[in-house]
């Protein structure tokens, strides 16, 4: 499996966090089988089903050739042939609705074919482009004229590009962000909601769901205490109950369970029905 990411224009770093492709060509069958974790970052995904297998969700259903992800709270299934070539990008949090002028949280835990939110044909642009390079150079191009035109809030904007979005956990922290910006806690909250699609506070459980991810990789069982304490859950069995809400998976399963590669929170397995 080749997996790379490319680097994005300073212009749009501020809602752009990187390009990135997964590519395989083999002539051996598999199907695999991708989990995808609760994920603060959104994404597009195109895939190129030419001559390649497509993304099948476990209903079955062929994904569209090229989709939006928002904030996922939720596992989620998706199974393909290990002959494969995607193409995406992942977002800052806010990004889609900065881009697309619609409320987050109607993307949230949704897989929208893009053209049911913009009337476009980037989807045949980036069927028709010759590598994975020309179509960073396309989707830089589309979202460098939509942030021309867009009407982002400023307060979410500042928000992700500080540090402020690392302190969304507690009362104390939200108070203090909207005493910062003059505003209520509650018109801080409706502001992030529609933004990035969750509340400020299920974001923060996300974030601290996806650290653990990275922490758990790399320990024994035994040290499971250690990470929950790392983290600051209030003890080890909420650390396992928010692991499993937002993987599907106990901590124990996950580490024990070896992957063949991954992106952001999805991981791609052998699937074992197959």
């Amino acid at each position: 499996m080749t997996y790379k990411q490319y680097a994005v224009h300073p212009d749009l770093k501020n809602w752009i966090r990187y390009f990135w492709s997964y590519d395989v060509c083999t002539s051996e069958t598999q199907v695999l089988h991708v989990r995808s974790f609760a994920d603060r970052y959104p994404r597009l995904i195109f895939q190129d089903i030419r001559s390649f297998s497509p993304i099948k969700g476990a209903d079955g259903c062929i994904k569209p050739i090229c989709y939006l992800s928002g904030v996922d709270t939720q596992p989620t299934d998706a199974f393909w042939d290990s002959r494969f070539s995607h193409f995406g990008i992942s977002f800052q949090p806010h990004a889609l609705h900065t881009f697309f002028g619609i409320n987050a949280a109607d993307l949230t835990d949704q897989m929208p074919d893009i053209g049911l939110l913009d009337k476009t044909e980037i989807a045949a642009l980036l069927t028709d482009a010759h590598d994975h390079l020309e179509r960073v150079a396309l989707l830089s191009h589309y979202f460098y004229k939509k942030i021309t035109q867009a009407k982002g809030d400023t307060i979410i904007n500042n928000l992700f590009q500080g540090d402020w979005a690392d302190r969304l956990d507690n009362e104390k922290s939200l108070a203090a962000i909207a005493s910062h910006y003059h505003i209520s806690e509650r018109q801080l909250q409706r502001k992030f909601k529609q933004n990035v699609g969750v509340s400020a506070r299920k974001f923060a459980r996300i974030a601290k769901f996806e650290k653990s991810l990275q922490a758990i990789s790399s320990v024994q069982y035994g040290n499971l205490t250690q990470v929950a304490y790392d983290l600051e859950y209030t003890d080890q069995s909420h650390f396992i109950k928010d692991f499993k809400l937002f993987s599907g998976l106990s901590p124990y399963d996950f580490v024990r369970q070896a992957n063949l590669g991954s992106e952001s929170a999805s991981f791609i397995y052998p699937d074992p029905m197959a």
